[in-house]
């Protein structure tokens, strides 16, 4: 009787033993699969970012624009007012802090609408909002800011369109809003005072945001849609930059 009750017990050690070596054979497989995933990621977007789609050179490029570069973001920054567009109109001064109409200049952002809500500052970046930023389970949001002047503390690219090219990039940002039943873009009122500077605002976009459609990809197809010269494809803020020679 007692050496059937050994026996029973060093089968149930065995199974157990065996389960533990299943879990780790996965384990093991499981993290190498995803490392060779991450570095044909990080491949794919260096040698796609440096395959440069050409623009378009056209005559009389009278209208100045910028892209910025914030941290790991990238902004459009265009004049509040031309007679092709007034931002003021579509993203309401009101709809700020200060409500200041003395701005000159708006930088226009896409971005994750969670990250932007519920992360004033990278040290409140929490890995349940990274994970569903990177897996695409969120919205997004536009991020509209408006400017006094071009700031100097970070890199910037300076380029001229023509005013056929300025309404093809309006009409890319017009599209990636959400609207309400009055063809207006839908405000965000943010949860955290801290997320909202004096002169900045939210709004409702369209796509989610995911690994593979980035704030700078987006940056990217908007440059694109303008017939300026892009990456074919990059996550990153510095395939832009180096498109640009910066």
């Amino acid at each position: 009787m007692v050496k059937e009750e050994a026996s029973v017990e060093l089968t149930t050690k065995d199974k157990i033993k065996k389960i533990g070596k299943s879990i780790w054979k996965f384990t093991k497989r499981f993290f190498l699969v995803l490392g060779v995933l991450i570095l044909i990621y990080f491949f794919a977007a260096y040698v796609l970012s440096r395959i440069t789609v050409e623009g378009k050179d056209e005559k009389n490029v009278t209208i100045q624009i910028y892209l910025m570069k914030s941290g790991v973001h990238t902004d459009f920054v265009l004049p509040v007012k031309t007679k092709i567009k007034d931002w003021s109109l579509e993203f309401p001064i009101e709809n700020t802090n200060a409500k200041d109409t003395s701005t000159t200049l708006i930088a226009i952002g896409w971005g994750d609408k969670n990250f932007y809500m519920n992360t004033p500052t990278w040290s409140d970046l929490t890995f349940k909002t990274a994970i569903s930023a990177m897996a695409g389970l969120g919205t997004s949001s536009i991020h509209a800011t408006y400017y006094y002047y071009l700031l100097s503390d970070r890199p910037v690219i300076s380029m001229q369109l023509s005013e056929n090219q300025y309404r093809k990039l309006v009409k890319y940002i017009e599209e990636s809003l959400y609207r309400n039943k009055k063809s207006r873009p839908i405000y965000i009122q943010p949860r955290w005072k801290a997320v909202m500077g004096q002169n900045d605002a939210y709004y409702e976009a369209r796509k989610n945001y995911s690994i593979f459609t980035t704030c700078n990809s987006w940056i990217n197809k908007g440059l694109k849609a303008a017939d300026k010269k892009a990456c074919l494809w990059t996550p990153f803020a510095g395939g832009i930059f180096y498109q640009y020679g910066k």
